[in-house]
């Protein structure tokens, strides 16, 4: 009897460790188990073709991440003239750990440096569930179903600006969260107009993110076929129309534009003469604080169109992965893995960065010690986010004519059906050179 009571106390014993092991090493960002791994000195390279300052990444990613592995180094090339990654892989330059935002994420597909990470974070215990599933989703279609080439450390989507000194000066309610894009065109139309001389533009919205983001997540390419849509989706003539084309007709808004190089207006009109009441731009915090002093300013969530209520921007996440050529992929997915614990992301996000966690509670903490603290900050996940669609490796290249024909649009100097058939003849043609050049 005594014997079997041990042993029923034993295993009571044993379960209970287990289910407090259990507990404490979950699965998924947020873990702080990390996995144990060789403590021999290693020198990882990160690559990167964002714009993202040297300071900015040693003060975000590296000296964090070398603090946590005293025993990983990281060296940081970023692009610029001679380290394209065309040049570095041609020159034998080994890549081990990458990041780039959505828009260049086909660089990893392009140069067939992606790796599969599926066994990676099996191995490192790392939940792809706990990120945002449209980010997820992405990162498997563009593997070309190969599996997954990397993971969302952080992100950002298009919200909306505004200046609210302009509003008061004139008497125009604020924007709110929920406007259409007909009220915004509405609100627009009021504050686009000339006082002391000085001539005050409603509204304009960044031509690449909204582009790359748009609300009815469409791609410049065909994924299947590299072709140019702009003249097989309906939808783009109303994303002209809405973006930029319905807020721009005013003859001074118009006179503003010949006088910037019949461009739209954009952050020096924001930031420096701070003539504009609206702006549509990324949810990027630190270059809303950076020159802005004295600007009275404040946020709200993207205006949706009637046909898509509570749908905002696609997500515009920058993920990180190892790479197929790096011999220490381990020492990469842990850094990858430190980048998405949920006590890095805490910090991160209450700086000012939106985590790409999918859990809410973090959301919340959204700016909690930043300059950004007393903003509207329920804007930035106030609709949903519109569904990430597969894109074509060459939808980058595609841009410049898709981005180039928005200030022709605005300007109204071309119909659109002749603007809409030029867009297509030289996003293809633009594609076509590409391949040329790679063969």
């Amino acid at each position: 009897m005594v014997r079997k009571s041990l042993l029923v106390s034993s295993a009571v014993l044993i379960a209970l460790m287990s289910a407090c092991s259990a507990k404490q090493e979950q699965p998924g960002a947020g873990t702080a188990q990390l996995p144990a791994a060789s403590k021999e000195p290693v020198e990882l390279v990160l690559y990167s073709t964002a714009a993202t300052s040297e300071e900015e990444v040693k003060a975000k990613f590296i000296d964090p991440v070398e603090k946590q592995f005293p025993h990983i180094k990281i060296k940081y090339i970023k692009k610029g003239t001679g380290t394209n990654i065309n040049e570095l892989i041609a020159a034998g330059q080994t890549i081990d750990i990458y990041y780039e935002s959505v828009n260049f994420f086909n660089t990893v597909t392009t140069y067939q440096i992606g790796y599969d990470m599926t066994d990676l974070l099996k191995k490192h215990n790392v939940d792809v569930n706990a990120f945002e599933p449209t980010m997820i989703d992405y990162a498997k279609a563009m593997s070309g179903g190969k599996g997954i080439y990397g993971i969302p450390v952080w992100s950002q989507n298009v919200i909306l600006f505004y200046n609210k000194d302009i509003f008061d000066k004139f008497g125009v309610p604020y924007p709110k969260n929920g406007m259409t894009w007909d009220e915004l065109t509405d609100t627009a139309k009021k504050l686009t107009r000339s006082e002391g001389g000085k001539q005050y533009l409603g509204f304009v919205g960044s031509p690449s993110h909204l582009l790359r983001a748009n609300q009815y997540s469409l791609t410049m390419l065909d994924p299947k076929t590299d072709k140019a849509t702009i003249n097989a989706n309906e939808k783009w003539r109303q994303i002209y129309q809405t973006y930029f084309v319905n807020t721009s007709t005013d003859p001074g808004y118009q006179k503003v534009m010949e006088g910037i190089k019949n461009k739209l207006p954009y952050k020096d009109q924001w930031n420096k003469d701070r003539n504009l009441a609206m702006f549509a731009y990324l949810s990027d915090f630190e270059w809303a604080t950076t020159g802005t002093d004295g600007l009275n300013w404040d946020i709200a969530a993207l205006p949706t169109f009637k046909d898509a209520p509570s749908v905002g921007s696609q997500a515009y996440p920058f993920y990180w992965g190892v790479t197929a050529q790096s011999k220490y992929k381990d020492e990469g997915m842990q850094v990858i893995k430190f980048l998405t614990d949920k006590d890095y992301q805490t910090k991160q996000v209450k700086s000012g960065t939106m985590t790409s966690l999918k859990d809410d509670a973090i959301k919340k903490m959204l700016g909690q010690d930043s300059k950004v603290k007393d903003k509207n900050l329920s804007a930035v996940f106030f609709n949903k986010y519109a569904p990430m669609p597969t894109k074509s490796n060459y939808e980058g290249d595609a841009q410049k004519p898709y981005e180039d024909a928005i200030h022709e649009a605005a300007l109204g100097a071309t119909d659109m059906n002749t603007l809409f058939r030029k867009i297509e003849e030289n996003a293809n043609k633009a594609v076509n050179d590409v391949k040329s050049k790679n063969k």
